[in-house]
């Protein structure tokens, strides 16, 4: 008998395929605030978002064997101290729902999307109203995993020259060229739009300065889809007042959520959405799916999808 806690609340139907396949589990769905001192002694498999595991938690899940992070990022685990705990996480899960979040806000930018719809609020018929293509536009992507991949390959669809960024330089299919992290500095003045996609580590946290930032073209947009803390709120303020690009799209802060008399609210050259790119119903089907194939192969757990070297953190 295994026993695995979930505070990621599964749907009927994905309880029913679990116990149907494995009738040797017994489940229990526990809303984090209403998890008691039993349950994590009792957890042996622990489903989670990752967001509510610290270190307190490692000596009250004494017969933690495996922990299925429900999403891709793992800033807030206590890696150091799991080395104990099989982590799988779920990678993969969020490119498409990222991609078309992440076209969306371009194309609501370069059309000029909301000002059309004021006008039409307001009775306005605009005769010179014209809006800008991102065809031909060169795009640099920091990271090249599944999102980055899948992201290039619309964006190329659009004419744009796509080009990655990650830890080798090494090829990427969909990508036009990359480039080792290292070379940023040397190629990001060629770029119209700089989409960051990298996870939370030790190398990239605060990465992203300001003489990054003056290396830019003026007429450069810069959009956060990965990790807030790629840059510090002082390096956001200083770009955007000092007019260094033209404007950045950001849906991931060093604070959230962004409280509503923070100072980001106040530039004209700062789009903000609420860390929503990845949230769609599909999320929680294509990372159930995951820990379904690994839940099959429990008996072998080198052989599960996205395992988690607890050392790099990813």
């Amino acid at each position: 008998m295994k026993h695995i806690l979930s505070t990621v609340n599964l749907r009927p139907h994905m309880i029913e395929k679990m116990e149907e396949k494995h009738p040797e589990l017994e489940y229990r769905f526990r809303k984090t605030a209403e998890m008691t001192d039993e349950d994590r002694e009792w957890c042996e498999i622990f489903i989670t978002y990752g967001s509510n595991f610290n270190e307190d938690d490692v000596k009250a899940f004494k017969n933690l064997e495996w922990m299925m992070v429900m999403s891709a990022g793992l800033d807030d685990l206590p890696l150091e101290r799991l080395d104990h705990v099989h982590i799988t996480n779920a990678k993969g899960i969020h490119k498409i729902q990222m991609t078309e979040y992440t076209v969306g806000l371009l194309l609501s930018f370069y059309k000029d999307f909301n000002q059309l719809k004021a006008d039409q609020n307001n009775a306005h018929w605009r005769k010179n109203a014209r809006t800008e293509e991102i065809y031909g536009k060169t795009v640099h992507l920091l990271g090249t995993g599944s999102i980055g991949a899948h992201l290039a390959k619309v964006l190329r669809v659009f004419g744009t020259e796509v080009v990655g960024y990650n830890t080798t330089g090494h090829a990427v299919e969909g990508f036009d060229r990359t480039h080792s992290i290292g070379e940023l500095e040397q190629h990001i003045n060629e770029a119209d739009i700089i989409i960051n996609i990298l996870p939370s580590t030790v190398e990239t946290r605060g990465m992203l300065e300001t003489d990054l930032f003056e290396k830019m073209k003026e007429s450069a947009v810069f959009v956060n889809i990965g990790r807030g803390d790629i840059m510090t709120d002082e390096t956001i303020s200083q770009v955007l007042e000092q007019g260094m690009i033209r404007h950045m799209i950001l849906d991931v802060f060093n604070q959230e959520p962004l409280p509503g008399n923070h100072v980001f609210y106040t530039y004209d050259n700062l789009t903000i959405t609420p860390h929503a790119s990845s949230k769609t119903e599909g999320y929680l089907e294509r990372g159930f799916e995951i820990f379904a194939y690994n839940l099959g192969h429990m008996d072998d757990p080198e052989s599960m999808k996205n395992i988690i070297d607890n050392g790099r953190g990813y």
